[in-house]
């Protein structure tokens, strides 16, 4: 009886943290950064997929990759890579808020006029 009980809370426990790691959202001050720099760009073929309902990780945001940080359990931004999308606009200082990136490709049309040295 006590092995039966034994494994049933071990399934329960199992499917549990399945669960929760299903509902992870991304790291909320990336989510901000991320929709700053939304803000920021122009979509004129509205190849961007990025909107305030939805989590930019676990929806698959067009050019965001995300990858599990073991230390915090929270999905973080890993790359943008913003390919042949006809973007237009200004790199914003939010960027400096995804600090687990790694990547960033950006193949389009900014203003630095943000970052010059005054």
């Amino acid at each position: 009886m006590a092995r039966v009980t034994c494994g049933v809370i071990r399934a329960v426990a199992i499917c549990c943290l399945a669960l929760l790691a299903s509902a992870q959202i991304t790291f909320p001050p990336e989510v901000k950064a991320l929709r700053a720099i939304r803000d920021k760009l122009q979509d004129p073929s509205n190849n961007l997929n990025w909107t305030k309902s939805n989590d930019p990780c676990s929806s698959n945001w067009t050019g965001v990759i995300c990858y599990i940080d073991q230390s915090d359990g929270c999905p973080h931004v890993e790359e943008l890579r913003m390919l042949k999308l006809n973007l237009f606009g200004e790199l914003t200082p939010e960027l400096g808020e995804l600090s687990f990136m790694t990547i960033l490709n950006f193949m389009w049309r900014i203003s630095m006029a943000a970052y010059q040295r005054r």
